[in-house]
């Protein structure tokens, strides 16, 4: 399964200035399913002055990611796990919300569970609140009454305490993230530089 991530939507919101002043609650929950670069044209822009060319002086390229989002479960439902506020998700279907956003539109990765409700055997929606579909789960379907039928939307809870609290092991070496992270590009330009350095004694020796 792909991880969930959080996204800032693509519209009305603009982080190249600040991501703080996004509000949380406005970001949605989803699933990256194609990662991609391509060329935008700004209105009025210039096409290439080679008609076999693609790509006109005024493109810009963006990265950008492909991806389906989780909705809200909303349903009368009283327990602890609402007392705690805890975030329930499900799955649209059988028709998938599907968008595209610019790949730093994605802040994290979501801690999801799969979420048996009801004493459900399933992880799904089930029949019992299909009546609540237009309050509910309006881009979702529930279980079907017969037992061996169809499933509905697959439900999910966020691990708020995961979440909150981090990792469940200390970081290699206690480093920082973004120590780890300078250290990954420190080893891949390493690596690079062997690589090349490899790739130039077999040239001279084949010479």
């Amino acid at each position: 399964m792909q991880d969930t991530i959080v996204v800032i939507p693509p519209y009305p919101y603009n982080i190249t200035e600040d991501i703080a002043d996004v509000p949380f609650k406005d970001c949605w929950y989803a699933r990256p399913q194609l990662f991609f670069q391509c060329y935008l044209r700004p209105s009025g822009g210039r096409p290439p002055k080679n008609p076999s060319y693609k790509i006109g002086p005024d493109d810009l390229m963006y990265n950008l990611v492909f991806f389906s989002t989780f909705e809200e479960l909303e349903l009368p439902i009283h327990g602890p796990m609402e007392d705690a506020g805890i975030l329930k998700l499900y799955e649209p279907g059988p028709i998938p919300c599907l968008y595209i956003a610019p790949f730093d539109h994605m802040v994290g990765r979501v801690p999801l569970f799969p979420l048996y409700l009801a004493g459900n055997s399933t992880p799904t929606i089930p029949h019992k609140f299909s009546k609540h579909k237009a309050s509910g789960f309006p881009m979702g379907c529930a279980d079907s009454a017969s037992s061996d039928g169809r499933r509905g939307s697959s439900v999910y809870e966020v691990n708020t305490w995961l979440w909150n609290f981090g990792r469940g092991k200390p970081r290699l070496g206690g480093l920082t993230v973004k120590e780890t992270a300078v250290r990954k590009v420190t080893a891949r330009k390493d690596q690079a530089d062997r690589s090349a350095e490899t790739r130039r004694r077999r040239k001279a020796d084949r010479g």
